[in-house]
């Protein structure tokens, strides 16, 4: 999708929120608030056109307006957008808008719809458009939803996809559901396609999830078409459980679509010269797999390792955290002892040399489900336990540097990226040593989401050019 494009549409929203608001004025009975649409936590309506998301009107030029009705209802509209290219010449075109408001009657609602376009220096692109909405009544009922469409291209072919999802809150529980389809072309000219439907429905006891997956390929041989899946219940803020095949099953898939070989090696640390990285690291180094035999003995921790597997053997339920089936803590306790161990490895003038670290490995950061990953952590530690390392974000082409430490005691790892204090990322030092794990990742104190990590191995014949696919 060309910039021209994603303006046009932008512009068409534009329209149709001017013509809102006038019927607002003759009507007098529209809502107020923040510009956009959105639900958050799932009751609550606010501002939905962001950048990250939907590209929204959250930077760049910008401009809203509130009318306010004789009903005593009020309503904002706003939209925005803007472009910035990054040190390493990757450009991000963005624009959102959206409108929302709250009704006499203290009902509260929203709308908004953005894009966002990214293109690297070389030649690949990616777009995203999608619009969502919601509405709030003041008894606690709430629905809302969201769709869009994204697509991208490069030397290795193209893919596109759509979405679609809602929810639906009430005082005794919630519904939701979604669908997604996709089509992907390699530069042989294979085509594969899939679409997945997935819904859930949470109570006041619990919650359960189920989808199918079907998906077909088209290639000079023929045709093959693919069968559905099951996957299991869970709620939104806290832990599932992820058996031992669907970790080994999505780690295959993300290995197979990984696409950032290139990475990771010294042409490429020469193109970032902000990166943390030692001259004498050779790339068997960088994406090896040690054991945890290796690490245990180079930090002096017990050759007994202590796994964490979210979902399994640390559990999220409403407030509480229960470790291995027996110890139980806050919520909110838990998520700030992660806090606590990603602060103590703030660099400081102390810090040992690159050098002078056990490499981890790479790793592509997933959420359930995907079999593509964008967000690659590559990640080390040291005698003391300070973890390093680098994020790298393939899809703006940047890379940040990684901090956090482990605790020796509890052998749990957390780490923050670059300066900033959150999200905090945290998993189990023995689990790093593993080819694929779960993560949680706190956004806040009562917000978490589990995450899984997939080891990434260079395959044997790759020859690193220093420039990223």
């Amino acid at each position: 999708m060309r910039p021209t494009t994603l303006i046009l549409g932008i512009a068409v929203l534009i329209v149709l929120v001017g013509e809102h608001e006038s019927q607002a004025q003759r009507g007098g009975r529209g809502g107020g608030g923040r510009a956009g649409g959105g639900i958050s936590g799932g009751a609550r309506v606010s501002g939905g056109a962001h950048v990250g998301a939907y590209g929204g009107a959250g930077a760049g030029a910008r401009s809203s307006h509130t009318v306010v009705g004789p009903g005593g209802g009020s309503r904002t509209a706003g939209a925005g957008g803007g472009s910035y290219t990054t040190q390493r010449g990757t450009t991000i075109n963005y624009g959102g808008a959206g409108r929302g408001g709250t009704t006499a009657g203290g009902m509260n609602y929203g709308r908004g719809v953005g894009g966002v376009q990214v293109t690297t220096p070389g030649g690949r692109t990616a777009t995203k458009v999608g619009t969502a909405g919601g509405i709030a009544g003041p008894g606690g009922n709430a629905i809302g939803g969201r769709s869009g469409v994204v697509a991208g291209s490069g030397p290795g072919g193209s893919y596109s996809g759509a979405y679609r999802g809602g929810v639906a809150v009430g005082p005794h529980g919630a519904v939701a559901g979604g669908t997604r389809v996709g089509t992907a072309t390699g530069v042989g000219g294979r085509t594969v396609s899939g679409a997945s439907r997935v819904g859930a429905a949470a109570g006041p006891y619990g919650a359960v999830a189920g989808g199918s997956r079907v998906g077909y390929g088209v290639g000079p041989g023929g045709v093959a078409v693919g069968g559905s899946r099951v996957v299991a219940g869970r709620t939104g803020y806290g832990t599932y459980y992820a058996g031992r095949g669907a970790l080994v099953a999505t780690g295959g898939a993300v290995r197979t679509n990984f696409g950032y070989y290139n990475t990771f090696n010294r042409g490429w640390y020469a193109q970032y010269p902000g990166a943390w990285y030692a001259a004498g690291w050779t790339a068997a180094r960088i994406w090896g797999a040690p054991a945890w035999g290796a690490v245990a003995s180079y930090c002096s921790y017990p050759a007994e390792p202590a796994y964490y597997d979210y979902g399994e053997s640390v559990v999220y339920s409403g407030n509480t955290v229960t470790l291995n089936g027996e110890t139980e803590v806050p919520a909110e306790q838990y998520a700030q002892q992660a806090t606590d161990i990603a602060a103590t490895g703030t660099p400081t003038k102390e810090d040992p040399k690159p050098d002078d670290f056990e490499l981890l490995g790479v790793f592509a950061m997933v959420q359930e489900g995907e079999e593509k990953s964008t967000n690659i952590f590559q990640l080390a530690v040291s005698k003391g336990g300070l973890i390093r390392g680098n994020y790298y974000n393939a899809l703006t082409d940047t890379t940040e540097p990684v901090c956090g430490s482990v605790d020796k005691k509890t052998q749990r790892a957390a780490w923050t990226v670059a300066d900033r204090k959150s999200p905090v990322y945290e998993a189990g030092i023995a689990n790093l040593t593993r080819d694929e794990i779960t993560m949680l990742v706190h956004f806040s104190k009562d917000n978490r989401q589990q995450y899984m990590l997939v080891r990434i191995q260079q395959p044997e014949g790759n020859q690193p050019t220093g420039k990223s696919q």
